[in-house]
Order: C-alpha cells, then sequence, then structure tokens
C-alpha cells in the first residue's frame, strides 16, 4: 500500500512539474538583430534594416533625433528558441517528467536580460551616440 501511494505521489508530481522548462523556453525572446550595428558612424538605414523599427523615437535638438531599440542582445534565433523548446518537451516524455527538476531551475538562471539601446543620430541620420541601459 505504501509503495502504490510512493508511486502515484510520483507520478503526480512529475506530471504536475511537466512542461514548466518547455513553456519558459517558449517564452523567452527572440533575437531581434546584430547589436553590434548600433556603432558611431552607422547610418539609420544600417541600422534598421538589422534591427528593425525603434521602439521610441524622439526629436531633439539640432535636428537631431534620439531613438531607443529594447532587446536581449543575447537573444537566441526563433529556431534556437523551438530547438530549446523541442528539446525539453522530447526530455520530460523520455523522464516521465522528471526533466522538470534540471530543466526549470535552468530556465529560470537564463531569463531575458532586455537592454535599452538609446542612440542619437545627427540630423544626417549618422549615429552620434550609443548608450546601454541595463
Amino acid at each position: 500500500m505504501n509503495k502504490q501511494f510512493n508511486i502515484i505521489c510520483v507520478l503526480i508530481l512529475s506530471f504536475t512539474l511537466s512542461g514548466c522548462g518547455a513553456v519558459m523556453a517558449g517564452k523567452r525572446s527572440v533575437s531581434r538583430g546584430d547589436a553590434s550595428v548600433l556603432v558611431v558612424g552607422k547610418t539609420r538605414e544600417v541600422v534598421e534594416a538589422e534591427l528593425g523599427a525603434p521602439d521610441m523615437v524622439c526629436k531633439i535638438e539640432d535636428g537631431k533625433t534620439k531613438v531607443v531599440y529594447r532587446m536581449d542582445p543575447a537573444a537566441h534565433s526563433r529556431g534556437g528558441r523551438n530547438a530549446a523548446v523541442a528539446g525539453h518537451v522530447v526530455a520530460d516524455i523520455l523522464t516521465l517528467g522528471l526533466w522538470e527538476v534540471v530543466a526549470t531551475p535552468v530556465e529560470l538562471a537564463a531569463q531575458d536580460e532586455i537592454h535599452n539601446f538609446n542612440v542619437v543620430y545627427n540630423s544626417n541620420n549618422i549615429i552620434e551616440s550609443v548608450e546601454v541601459l541595463k
């Protein structure tokens, strides 16, 4: 009787935990592009071709424009994120959910770290300064 109870408890616990790591991996941000294009002298056209439209734009003095790009510079590609989710699902199935004991802390440690990249373009849309705020 006691052995059956323990088995039932383990199964309930494993199916309760199952999927947390996969869900957390699926919610991680996808790479927006290569932040290394944000250097003084690059044109706005080149930057936006790589990163897309900025998250915020405001005009400042002397015809300059301040823009903000919000992103995780260490984010994975969409394929990389999907592969991580698939790996978690397969490991969950093969271990009857016990993989979550490892996966959940790993995913918690690898959470997104969103940075604000504050960029000032001069009147010719060339980067004048870049400031990274964590």
